[in-house]
């Protein structure tokens, strides 16, 4: 039997929950870093048994830069003294990737992509390129800004009548490349919250997304 990728788990989270399921247990400094864990714990529930094999690949946009702002005016004020430790984890773009293979034990490849408004859909297609190449057995994809988050976890599975039930990522086969202006036609996405609007259409059936 042939193996597949398939979306097996999808999560959005728009209003961080007072509480969120995870592995372990972890502050949490952003509200964009709650709107991550608690996408990434929706699209788990739907999961059965994750690979240990697992990658994460995040796409940020602009959900650190208010906090960047924050430590740095500090820094700019007071000098060293001004600098937040607890601030200055998030002066980097990895750190909400990171918080997440925390809270939920992800072991294997951890990756963050910092390319403004396409960063998610970027995300989701370094995703599929882990599983097509064999590198991963299933990737957790998302992408995150200060206002929203989408999670999209995908798993190489061996292709049989039980898994139709499952949405076959054959969109992601489309991927060969990325062009920041040119998606659907002509349309430019100005953030990424758009791009989760893109994803969430095609999901639906309601568009067809594909890179060149």
């Amino acid at each position: 039997m042939d193996t597949r990728i398939f979306i097996t788990g999808i999560g959005t989270c728009r209003e961080a929950p007072a509480h969120i399921e995870t592995l372990k247990t972890v502050k949490t400094v952003l509200r964009a870093e709650e709107l991550a864990l608690a996408a990434v714990s929706a699209a788990l529930k739907q999961i059965r048994n994750l690979e240990l094999d697992t990658g994460i690949v995040f796409g940020i946009d602009n959900s650190i830069d208010r906090c960047k702002a924050e430590f740095f005016k500090g820094l700019l004020a007071e000098g060293p003294i001004g600098a937040s430790p607890l601030l200055f984890p998030y002066t980097s773009h990895n750190a909400i990737t990171a918080q997440a293979t925390i809270a939920f034990g992800i072991k294997g490849e951890d990756i963050t992509i910092a390319g403004g408004a396409f960063s998610f859909l970027k995300a989701v297609g370094y995703g599929y390129e882990l599983l097509h190449r064999g590198v991963m057995k299933a990737v957790i994809a998302g992408g995150v800004s200060e206002n929203g988050a989408m999670v999209i976890v995908m798993e190489r599975l061996f292709h049989d009548e039980a898994q139709k039930k499952k949405i076959e990522g054959a969109f992601f086969r489309e991927v060969t490349g990325y062009n920041d202006t040119l998606l659907h036609g002509e349309v430019m996405v100005k953030s990424i919250e758009e791009s989760f609007s893109i994803v969430e259409g095609f999901l639906k059936g309601e568009n067809n997304v594909i890179f060149h």
